[in-house]
């Protein structure tokens, strides 16, 4: 552990972090931004669980695979390719289109989502947001928004979603907040969060490239949560999780 630790804080840097934005925009420059709503070309399938993938999914994930494996991460859960957890101690998550449905509509709610979790713990997340070129991170403890530290928003009221069976659940939690619709990506929810148009958010058997990195930014903002135990391990992904911001 602690040489792999000791390996990352080598590579975990301000140039790196750089690196990785400048790969994210060229392939958004390349393959999204130019084909979003376009469902001509897009070679739209359904997988298994009734979600869909398209031909650009496949391709950003095999080039950002092939970005971090040069980096020096080899152990990479991905959402199309590569999602055999196994029982790796350290790994990087990969989601190449956070919010897949609206990249097909030519919604401009889509995002790349990627973390890297070590010993159940989270090192870095990061969310991209193509549409406008906002590259967040989070790295030791702080949140960042293109590379300048942002500081927590200030909420006063809570605003979100929760689903018929979340409200029963959590009643003696959340009894009281203004409802908007969530945006089908977990991603573009928390960036939503991070810039304070909405204060609540609730999980029920996500994946784990979806919820890793949404974990790491709502912890970094301090978020209010139901978990007392929560970490960054596999039985998370079964939890039902709720997020709100301290009023």
């Amino acid at each position: 552990m602690r040489n792999l630790l000791k390996k990352l804080s080598m590579i975990i840097n301000d140039s790196f972090f750089n690196d990785v934005k400048f790969f994210l925009k060229s392939l958004s420059e390349h393959y999204l931004l130019p084909n979003a709503g376009n469902k001509e070309k897009l070679k739209i399938e359904s997988k298994n669980d009734n979600s869909k993938v398209t031909q650009y999914d496949l391709l950003l994930e095999e080039e950002l695979i092939k970005f971090f494996n040069k980096k020096g991460f080899y152990n990479i859960i991905s959402e199309e390719t590569n999602n055999n957890i196994a029982n790796y101690n350290s790994y990087l998550t990969i989601d190449p289109i956070d919010g897949t449905k609206n990249f097909i509509d030519g919604i401009n709610k889509y995002v790349i989502m990627i973390s890297c979790i070590e010993k159940n713990t989270s090192i870095f997340s990061i969310i991209y947001n193509p549409s406008n070129d906002n590259f967040y991170h989070c790295y030791i403890g702080q949140l960042f928004k293109n590379f300048k530290v942002m500081k927590n928003y200030v909420y006063s009221n809570l605003i979100g979603y929760l689903n018929s069976n979340a409200k029963t659940y959590y009643k003696n939690i959340i009894n009281s907040y203004n409802e908007i619709p969530r945006s089908r990506s977990i991603g573009y929810d928390i960036i939503e969060i991070i810039e304070g148009h909405r204060s609540l958010i609730s999980f029920y058997k996500c994946k784990i490239w979806d919820l890793f990195p949404a974990l790491t930014f709502l912890l970094t903002l301090n978020f209010s949560h139901n978990s007392p135990d929560i970490d960054f391990s596999l039985n998370t992904l079964d939890k039902g999780l709720i997020f709100y911001a301290k009023i």
